[in-house]
C-alpha cells in the first residue's frame, strides 16, 4: 500500500489519472448533453405533433364552415412546413446524436490507450525503483571504494612529498650540471674559435703561397715575354738605324733638288701674287661700271619667287617688287662679289638688315649665291630689257 500510495503521488501517474478523469467526464458531459437534446427534440415532436391534431381537428371544423376553408388550407400548409422543418431538425438531431456516439466511442478508446500507457508506465516506475535501488547499492560500493581510494590518496600524498624532496636535490644537481657544461661549452666554443683562426690563418697562409707561386710563373712568363721584346726591339733599332742611315744619304742627295724647287715655288708665288694685284685692280672698275648704269633684273625660272623684280638704281637705291606687288626699297652697294642691301623700307617679314649676299654679275643678270642671313639667295635674276 505504502509503493502504491507512493506511486500515485509521483507527477506522471498524477498526469495520467488527471488525463483518464477528464476524459470520463467529459465523456458523460456529452453523453448528459446529447440526452437533453433528444429529450428536448422528442417534446418539442409531440408538441408539434399535437399541434398537427389540432390543426387537423379546426380543418375538420373549419371544413364545415365554406367561409373559413381557404384559412385554413393556409393554416394547415403551415403547420405541414412546421412539422417538416421539425422533422428536419429531429434528422439533423439523430445525426449529431449519432457523431456524438462517433466521438464517445473515440474517447472510450483513446481512455482505453490511456490506460494502457498508464500500466506501461506503471511498468517502468517499478522498473525505475529496481534501478534506484541498485544505483543506491551501487552507491554504497562506491563510497566504500572513494574511502580506500581516499587512505590511498594519502599514502599517494605523503610518497609524492618524499618525491617533491628527491625533485628538488635532483634539480639542484641537474643545474649544478648545467653550469658546469654551461662551463664547459664556453670553454669549447673558444677553443673551436681559436681552432677556426688557426685554421683561417692556415688557409690565408695557403692562398698567399699559391698566389705568390702563380705570381713568380707570371714573373717568369712576363720575364721571358720582356726578353723577347728586348731582342725583337733590338733588331728594329739595328734595322731603324740602318734606314735612318739610308735616308740619311737620300736626304743628301735630295737636298739640292729641294732647295731648287724652293726657289722656284717663292718665284712662281710672287708671280702669282701679282697676278692676283692686276685681276682685284681691274675688277672693281668694271663692277663700279656696271653699278653706275640703272639695271632692271628679274626671276624667270619657276618656284615662289618668278616674277621678282629687283631694280638698282644709278643713285645707289633699289626696289624689289614681288608678283602681288609688294615693294620693298632701300640702300644697295655692289662690288667685290657682293650684294649688299640696307636701309631697308616696306613689308620685310623675318629678313634682318644690313643683308650681305654673294653675287656673280656678268652681262645676262645676277646670280645669287647662299650664304646666312640671305634670304634671296639661290635665285638668278635676268636683266629686262
Amino acid at each position: 500500500m505504502a509503493d502504491l500510495s507512493n506511486r500515485l503521488r509521483e507527477p506522471l501517474v498524477l498526469t495520467v489519472l488527471i488525463i483518464a478523469v477528464a476524459g470520463w467526464l467529459a465523456f458523460v458531459a456529452m453523453w448528459i448533453n446529447s440526452t437533453g437534446q433528444n429529450e428536448q427534440l422528442r417534446a418539442d415532436m409531440a408538441t408539434l405533433t399535437a399541434e398537427r391534431d389540432a390543426a387537423q381537428q379546426n380543418l375538420a371544423e373549419r371544413e364545415e364552415t365554406s367561409g373559413a376553408l381557404d384559412s385554413a388550407r393556409a393554416e394547415l400548409a403551415s403547420v405541414e412546413a412546421e412539422l417538416a422543418a421539425a422533422n428536419n431538425q429531429l434528422e439533423a438531431a439523430n445525426q449529431d446524436f449519432e457523431a456524438r456516439n462517433g466521438e464517445l466511442e473515440s474517447v472510450s478508446q483513446s481512455l482505453t490507450a490511456t490506460q494502457e500507457e498508464v500500466a506501461a508506465l506503471e511498468a517502468r516506475a517499478e522498473e525505475a525503483t529496481a534501478s534506484v535501488q541498485e544505483l543506491a547499492a551501487r552507491q554504497a560500493a562506491l563510497q566504500s571504494e572513494i574511502q580506500s581510494s581516499s587512505r590511498q590518496l594519502n599514502d599517494v600524498g605523503s610518497r609524492l612529498e618524499e618525491a617533491r624532496r628527491q625533485e628538488e636535490t635532483a634539480t639542484a644537481n641537474v643545474a649544478q650540471l648545467a653550469d658546469e657544461a654551461a662551463e664547459a661549452t664556453a670553454s669549447l666554443a673558444e677553443t673551436q674559435s681559436r681552432l677556426q683562426s688557426a685554421r683561417e690563418e692556415l688557409t690565408a697562409a695557403q692562398d698567399e703561397r699559391a698566389e705568390l707561386a702563380q705570381q713568380a710563373e707570371a714573373a717568369d712568363a712576363d720575364l721571358a715575354a720582356l726578353q723577347e721584346q728586348v731582342d725583337e726591339l733590338t733588331t728594329q733599332r739595328n734595322r731603324l738605324e740602318e734606314d735612318v742611315q739610308g735616308y740619311q744619304e737620300q736626304l743628301q742627295d735630295l737636298q739640292p733638288q729641294v732647295e731648287e724647287l724652293t726657289q722656284t715655288l717663292t718665284e712662281r708665288s710672287r708671280e702669282l701674287a701679282e697676278i692676283e694685284a692686276r685681276i682685284a685692280s681691274q675688277v672693281p672698275e668694271d663692277d663700279d661700271e656696271r653699278a653706275q648704269q640703272a639695271r632692271t633684273f628679274e626671276v624667270m625660272t619657276e618656284g615662289e619667287a618668278n616674277g621678282l623684280r629687283l631694280t638698282l638704281g644709278e643713285d645707289g637705291r633699289f626696289e624689289m617688287q614681288d608678283r602681288t606687288g609688294t615693294l620693298v626699297e632701300g640702300d644697295y652697294t655692289l662690288g667685290n662679289g657682293e650684294l649688299v642691301l640696307s636701309e631697308v623700307t616696306g613689308y620685310v617679314g623675318t629678313a634682318s638688315f644690313p643683308m650681305t649676299c654673294p653675287v656673280q654679275d656678268d652681262a645676262a643678270g645676277l646670280a645669287i649665291g647662299m650664304a646666312e642671313g640671305c634670304v634671296i639667295g639661290g635665285l638668278r635674276f635676268e636683266v629686262r630689257e
